[in-house]
């Protein structure tokens, strides 16, 4: 409790200092643009600062987050480490500044979700004008939707497109050699017909030797949920696999299928023609709780990103590692196999771990993605900032 209580006042004070120098930064910027001020109105400077300047400069600066980022003080704080973070003990929701909500809030509005940092933002009919949260008492007494929604927590917030963009290019470094990693944005018979492209084009190549498709993608149109596959093609036989695994990710009571089956086989269906069902394999992880109405949103499991990367890539290590095993190992064999990689959600024996050490790992995931962006931005838009620079290294 201590400990509790200690990391609370050096977030309050952290967040202090924080909002100093972005009022520092902001009077600076009044200075020097003052026929850009379009929101003051009759405010005086001091309840300009705090109201509305912040907001007049996101609309008036040509590249708003990547000006702030420039600023190492307000950089190392929006990047700072998981440790310095105070996060709620029930809702699990970080202590931010309120400059700092405000940054992501308003970032969120912008037409670029290049912009939006993961998780740390409510969605815009949920801001005030200044770009704060607005409170839910605020709401529409009509508006049961918005009041009881998984977007109100950080805990909750489905991940937007820069999550999935983090983990695809991780993934796809692991491609070498006989190994294809198609982690990408679209649906799974996108995926399904490169995989058929591929392969024809190896098999008029003369190319031999097996060939393996890591696959991670939405299932369809209909249904968006997250899954993996492993497809196992042969280019001597480019029309059809040698072998097919999908890999869920949904809480289900083992061996029946997950609730999107039906969506894998239909997928595959349409590519591969109906025979395809016969040799579909099921290798799916019950990592994710499944939602129910009623639960308090921020206990709602919107984790599907960070299970599925998990999933993508203990195969394609497997297939670096023991490419004999994907090729003629049983499903058990593969699953127990993917467990031993898959040390985040995985205890040491193989046990999935109790479910508030997977919620403290998602919550901690969810941080170091915003970290991610926020040092991506950093190093596309080629900041100043060379205090952060040095200690995100690319």
């Amino acid at each position: 409790m201590e400990q509790y209580t200690r990391l609370k006042q050096i977030a309050i004070a952290s967040n202090h200092f924080f909002e100093q120098e972005i009022k520092r930064f902001l009077r600076l910027w009044v200075i020097r643009n003052e026929d850009q001020t379009l929101l003051r109105f009759d405010q005086t400077l001091e309840e300009y600062l705090a109201n509305d300047a912040l907001r007049d400069f996101f609309l008036n600066t040509a590249h708003p987050v990547q000006t702030l980022l420039e600023n190492s003080r307000v950089a190392g704080h929006l990047a700072r480490s998981i440790d310095q973070v105070f996060f709620d003990p029930i809702n699990g929701d970080p202590l931010l500044a309120p400059s700092e909500q405000r940054i992501y809030n308003l970032a969120r509005r912008m037409d670029s979700e290049q912009m939006h940092v993961p998780f740390r933002s409510v969605q815009p009919n949920k801001q005030t004008e200044a770009g704060d949260t607005a409170d839910i008492a605020s709401y529409p007494e009509d508006s049961e939707e918005l009041r009881y929604n998984s977007g109100n927590h950080f805990t909750s917030r489905p991940a937007n497109a820069n999550v999935f963009d983090e983990h695809s290019k991780s993934c796809i470094a692991k491609s070498g050699g006989n190994l294809h990693v198609l982690y990408k944005r679209g649906f799974l018979e996108e995926r399904l017909q490169e995989v058929k492209e591929i392969t024809a084009l190896l098999h008029e190549q003369s190319v031999t030797d097996l060939q393996f498709f890591v696959i991670c993608s939405r299932h369809s149109e209909i249904e968006g949920h997250y899954g993996t596959s492993i497809v196992i093609m042969d280019p001597v036989n480019p029309d059809f696999p040698k072998r097919v695994m999908t890999c869920d990710t949904l809480l289900k009571e083992l061996p029946q299928h997950p609730r999107w089956w039906n969506h894998f086989v239909a997928e595959y269906s349409n590519v591969f023609g109906n025979a395809i069902a016969e040799i579909i394999e099921d290798i799916s992880h019950p990592l994710q709780k499944v939602n129910v109405k009623g639960d308090d949103p921020y206990r709602h499991d919107w984790n599907c990103p960070y299970y599925t990367s998990s999933t993508a890539n203990a195969l394609a290590d497997l297939v670096n590692e023991v490419p004999e095993l994907i090729i003629n190992g049983t499903t058990k064999e593969i699953y127990d196999a993917m467990k031993a990689s898959m040390t985040d959600y995985y205890e040491a024996f193989g046990e999935i771990r109790e479910r508030d050490d997977i919620q403290l790992i998602n919550r901690k995931k969810r941080w170091l993605s915003g970290i991610e962006m926020i040092s991506n931005l950093v190093k596309e838009f080629g900041s100043h900032s060379l205090w952060f620079l040095n200690r995100y290294p690319q």
